[in-house]
C-alpha cells in the first residue's frame, strides 16, 4: 500500500522525457529498459492433457525485500527533483489529439 501511496503522490516528478510513447499501441516503455517482453505468445503451448504449458522465468524476491524496494523508489524520486514542464509538446493525428488527456512531450514520442 505504501508504494501505490508514493507512485500516486510522488510519480509527477518523475522525468517524463525518460519514457517513449508509441502512439499505435499505447504502451510506454523506459528508453533504457528492456524492448522485448519476457514471455511471448509463441512460447505458450497446450500439453496433452490441455493444460497450459509455458517456460518458467518468474523469480520472486522474499516479502523482506519490499522495504528496500520502497526505499530505492524514495531515493530515485527525491533525485529526480521538479520536471522541466516547458517540453515542448508532441503532435499527433487531429483523432488522437482529440482523445489525449495526458502530457505528451515531443522527445516522449517514438522516432
Amino acid at each position: 500500500m505504501q508504494a501505490v501511496h508514493l507512485v500516486a503522490s510522488d510519480g509527477w516528478r518523475l522525468l517524463l522525457p525518460d519514457y517513449l510513447f508509441d502512439p499505435e499501441t499505447g504502451l510506454w516503455r523506459h528508453r533504457n529498459g528492456p524492448v522485448d517482453p519476457p514471455l511471448r505468445l509463441s512460447m505458450l503451448h497446450y500439453d496433452e492433457s490441455g493444460a497450459l504449458r509455458y517456460p518458467a522465468q518468474r523469480r520472486s524476491a522474499p516479502e523482506s525485500a519490499l522495504g528496500g524496494y520502497l526505499e530505492d523508489a524514495r531515493s530515485i524520486l527525491d533525485a529526480a527533483g521538479e520536471p522541466d514542464c516547458d517540453l515542448p509538446t508532441g503532435s499527433l493525428s487531429e483523432d488522437f489529439e482529440h482523445l489525449r488527456w495526458f502530457e505528451l512531450p515531443a522527445s516522449c514520442l517514438r522516432p
